[in-house]
């Protein structure tokens, strides 16, 4: 094969290189999606080593990117404090982890491709990794800018923190609450946490277009979880149901969450399966 001035292996090893490369890049990128511990809903602020309540993370406990965490929930009381105890916009990528993930994986890649061309007895230059070596910790380097300057546009977690207020009908208290932007599933907070204990089920509009409204409480960590508005005049309760949002309050008689009222009554959680109003 012919060699280019550029790429002494030749064209054949160029565009292999490249290859290798850009898929080392995409598996990195993938890898952000593993984010621990998954279940960071709010901020520890307990310093004393105590355990923190469930659903809490301390400053610099959540993190994303295998096998070398590249993002880090930044430690520190910094703003914004929708941030704090969780990975967001406002925690930038770490350079040298994030070129060690593009590394790590430009080597599997080769592996598996230095096994291909072995079964098809087209054994490949292993000087190839030597020389594509710059590209990949160039291309890093690039990816690492990418997300340290455009990481409102692309963030790394799994939600945000908002400050809502519980209404009781004696106070009003500002809480933090835990806005997804990534879809959590129902059934990933009842195999964390066990089933709910309690059901409020709100419905308005007409009788043969009723719009409800479903909130669910864990009496034991004192969680709110509101799911979608539907619809309908029966709501469908599955494992695969995405939650709207999860609140912490140990208030007791919640009437309203962000101003949104809980309903006169609640019901006992019943299992995934059909609820009526």
């Amino acid at each position: 094969m012919k060699a280019l001035p550029f790429f002494p292996l030749g064209r054949r090893g160029c565009i292999i290189g490249i290859v290798n490369a850009l898929l080392a890049i995409g598996l990195t990128v993938l890898s952000f999606r593993y984010i621990q511990p998954k279940d960071c809903y709010s901020s520890c602020g307990s310093l004393d080593g105590t355990t923190c309540p469930a659903g809490a993370c301390r400053f610099g406990e959540q993190k994303a990117g295998l096998p070398v965490p590249a993002f880090v929930d930044t430690q520190g009381g910094g703003s914004p404090t929708g941030g704090w105890g969780m990975l967001g916009p406002e925690d930038p990528p770490l350079l040298v982890p994030l070129v060690l993930d593009v590394l790590f994986y430009s080597l599997l890649v080769w592996l598996a491709l230095y096994i291909i061309q072995l079964v098809r007895r087209h054994a490949l230059n292993p000087k190839l990794i030597v020389v594509t070596l710059p590209l990949n910790i160039f291309l890093a380097a690039s990816l690492w800018t990418f997300y340290f300057i455009f990481g409102d546009y692309a963030p790394i977690g799994r939600g945000h923190g908002v400050q809502v207020y519980v209404e009781t009908a004696t106070s009003t208290t500002a809480v933090q609450a835990f806005s997804p932007s990534v879809s959590i599933r129902l059934g990933e907070l009842i195999e964390n946490y066990g089933g709910p204990n309690d059901v409020w089920l709100m419905s308005k509009g007409t009788t043969e277009a009723p719009t409800i409204r479903m909130v669910l409480y864990w009496d034991s960590i004192g969680m709110f979880v509101e799911l979608p508005q539907i619809t309908n005049k029966t709501y469908v309760v599955k494992k695969m149901t995405a939650i709207e949002m999860i609140v912490f309050s140990n208030e007791q008689g919640v009437l309203r969450i962000a101003g949104r009222p809980l309903g006169a009554e609640k019901i006992p959680w019943q299992g995934y399966g059909n609820y009526l109003p």
